[in-house]
């Protein structure tokens, strides 16, 4: 059987860790902490895991302590982690299934980070991250929220398939949320000296300039994230080869943070051409349409997410809702701009069908029923079949206008 080490940096947060722990606990076959800050806190919290607990007292910083944390694992493969990261409990099983990936020696798993933007709204960024590899890897780099692999160590030649992988795991990091990246100014000298770097002497500078383009895209300067992006890209079409879809999911998620722009839209136009069946750069495409009020150019690429989906996972690092709940939701929107009402009524009973808690659907199919309708003496919901039982239906929008508070009960279907 194939063996998996947890390697992680610990900076003092219990707490933080132990829910990390938690998340991977029975998944792995050894843990290394090396723990920068040491206390007795975390030493005993880590090894009541199992965990092998390193003090880091040495010089240097970040780089130093995470390869010091590699060079004590003695497994094939690595899972790297941040404590205050959490695998998502419906893939965590799924990572053991990746170590049998023999054409694979590097593998990107999804991460999600949360945070906040400038006017203070949550902010998710769905970034593909190299976070399981092969033991033999270190660190070339690394600051406190921000790692980069020695590229260099993959294997193989260019005329040899990339021995790197692409997998729809989803890890939960949390970092910016709790601790928001207050120093902008540090990160972007990081970010500078990186540039300065040869960083492309392997051969491998395409996964380098992913890698610039991710914290830049953390940082919302979408620019220079766009000129990395396209470098990688370019490499690809020098060499007659397909880009990763991975780089163009990052490059177009944009759109959800309302960064709209004809290049944008030419960009996604020519991505679908190559990655047809990829639901999110269809959802994105449909944003950018119904942005540009170009309601049913958006219509068809929300209805073709529905006809996609998003499940069972396929190949493709799909964001949660473009194939489902989100779709219908902005399907509905575009059917209301078009004056066919009771096609978008119908479209956000659907979206709730699929995520009864979608506040956005709730509000929608309230706003367009009205405060004050009862469900029974809608001819709509007669005449027609509904995507969820009209009980269900009733329930659920009683529940949301009692807890709201103020507003007068939709009245019970008879």
């Amino acid at each position: 059987m194939k063996q998996l080490s947890l390697c992680m940096i610990a900076t003092g947060s219990d707490a933080q860790l132990k829910r990390c722990l938690d998340s991977t606990q029975g998944l792995v076959d050894e843990i290394i902490i090396v723990n920068m800050k040491p206390t007795d806190r975390i030493s005993k919290l880590g090894q009541s895991y199992g965990a092998k607990v390193f003090d880091f007292y040495e010089e240097g910083g970040y780089p130093e302590a995470g390869n010091f944390a590699l060079e004590q694992v003695t497994g094939e493969w690595v899972l790297w982690m941040h404590e205050d990261e959490q695998l998502d409990q419906n893939d965590r099983y799924r990572v053991r299934d990746l170590l049998y990936q023999e054409q694979c020696d590097l593998i990107f798993l999804n991460v999600l980070q949360y945070g906040f933007t400038a006017n203070g709204r949550t902010r998710i960024l769905d970034m593909a991250v190299p976070r399981l590899f092969r033991s033999h890897f270190r660190f070339q780099h690394f600051t406190e929220y921000q790692e980069l692999l020695n590229y260099n160590q993959l294997k193989g030649t260019s005329k040899e398939p990339e021995r790197v992988g692409i997998f729809p795991v989803k890890i939960h990091d949390y970092r910016l949320e709790k601790n928001p990246l207050q120093n902008k100014s540090n990160v972007l000298r990081e970010l500078d000296y990186l540039n300065r770097q040869p960083l492309t002497a392997g051969g491998n500078g395409q996964w380098y300039a992913y890698h610039l383009a991710c914290e830049y895209y953390r940082l919302q300067m979408y620019r220079p994230g766009f000129k990395h992006l396209n470098t990688a890209i370019q490499h690809y079409l020098d060499e007659k080869q397909l880009p990763p879809y991975i780089i163009y999911k990052l490059k177009y998620s944009v759109v959800l943070d309302e960064v709209i722009s004809d290049e944008i839209d030419h960009g996604l136009k020519l991505a679908l051409r190559m990655y047809p069946d990829y639901v999110d750069l269809q959802f994105y495409s449909g944003i950018v349409h119904y942005k540009k009020r170009m309601y049913e150019e958006a219509l068809h690429h929300f209805s073709r997410c529905l006809e996609l989906g998003e499940t069972p996972p396929g190949k493709y690092l799909v964001r949660k809702g473009t194939g489902s709940y989100q779709a219908a939701y902005y399907k509905g929107l575009c059917l209301e701009k078009l004056g066919e009402d009771d096609d978008s009524i119908r479209a956000f009973i659907e979206s709730l069908s699929y995520l009864s808690t979608f506040k956005p659907s709730l509000e929608a199919l309230i706003r367009r029923l009205g405060e004050d309708a009862v469900l029974h003496e809608l001819t709509y919901f007669w005449d027609h079949e509904l995507p969820m039982e009209r009980e269900e239906l009733q329930s659920l929008l009683d529940t949301y206008l009692h807890d709201t508070g103020g507003m007068k009960s939709l009245g019970r279907v008879t």
